[in-house]
């Protein structure tokens, strides 16, 4: 259990302001049971924690863009609380993992008018909306069959989430799918082959309509040499210049309509391992939340 007291004063000019000024007194708490059931390992776990916007989502300058478009912060954002509930099962090569996260004053980015004298100049900016709700769910197998070590992941991403249209609030509810084929092949030689397949469905991602099928293919070699300090890959990404797709991001009094863009790309990647120690520090850094804020 994480008890955390936040005061801060905000002034202006030497005037106190009551609005920016915030206090916060928040509880998180935590709990994990494991339970194995024969060789089947199952692990439930509950979380609470706390997500605090940018820096930059907080700052109050306004940026132009263009003649119709501007960009800024929001000094008034409050940080979102977030619940997440996670199963985790597993035996011998198949695992399942399932998280159900509760996103409370979800930010969101939107477009709204900039001035009522003129509406169609919008300024986008960042918003605590509505509460989210996303349930993940990810099946690996990962059987190993002499020199082939396959991969299958399915995932199901459903989300409860409501969005600002020009017909008013809607709910984007509809789910994606992810399949990803995986593949290790292990070569004469010391040669490494993996050869990976992959689509993604139609569906709701947040603000986003995904409108249409998409898929990829890759596939890279491997070859260490000189007792693993030098390595070579070659890789080739996107083979078919397939992983593109149509959708749509409503936001606010803006609707924006593209197609993803493929990244069909080869690339050779040589690395050489010197004698670098490794370092003894254990920690993670203290500030790091806030560095990364920043």
């Amino acid at each position: 259990m994480r008890y955390e007291h936040l005061s801060s004063d905000y002034y202006e000019d030497g005037k106190y302001m009551d609005e920016q000024s915030r206090t916060y007194d928040n509880v998180f708490p935590s709990v994990s049971l494991n339970l194995p059931i024969g060789k089947v390992q199952t692990q439930l776990t509950y979380t609470g924690s706390i997500y605090r916007p940018s820096y930059w989502m907080l700052r109050s300058d306004i940026m132009y863009g263009n003649r119709y478009t501007y960009e800024g912060g929001n000094p008034l954002l409050r940080p979102s609380l977030i619940n997440r509930l996670t199963l985790n099962v597993s035996y011998k090569w198949i695992y399942l993992n399932s998280r159900y996260i509760h996103d409370e004053d979800a930010i969101t980015q939107l477009s709204r008018a900039y001035s009522e004298d003129d509406p169609a100049v919008s300024l986008y900016s960042f918003y605590n909306m509505y509460n989210s709700d996303k349930l993940y769910t990810t099946l690996t197998l990962s059987p190993t069959i002499g020199l082939w070590s396959p991969q299958f992941n399915f995932l199901v991403l459903q989300q409860w989430y409501k969005v600002e249209t020009s017909n008013g609030t809607e709910n984007f509810n509809n789910p994606i799918l992810n399949f990803a084929w995986n593949n290790n092949f292990k070569l004469p030689l010391g040669i490494s082959l993996d050869v990976d397949l992959g689509f993604d469905t139609p569906g709701d991602n947040e603000n986003t309509k995904v409108e249409e099928w998409c898929w990829f293919a890759n596939i890279s070699l491997y070859k260490s040499f000189l007792k693993d300090r030098l390595s070579v890959q070659l890789k080739a990404y996107d083979l078919f210049n397939s992983y593109q797709a149509k959708s749509t991001i409503y936001s606010g009094n803006r609707l924006m309509t593209g197609k993803m863009e493929a990244h069909r790309n080869i690339g050779i990647t040589l690395r050489y391992k010197f004698n670098a120690t490794k370092s003894k520090y254990k920690g993670t850094g203290a500030g790091d939340s806030q560095k990364n804020r920043m």
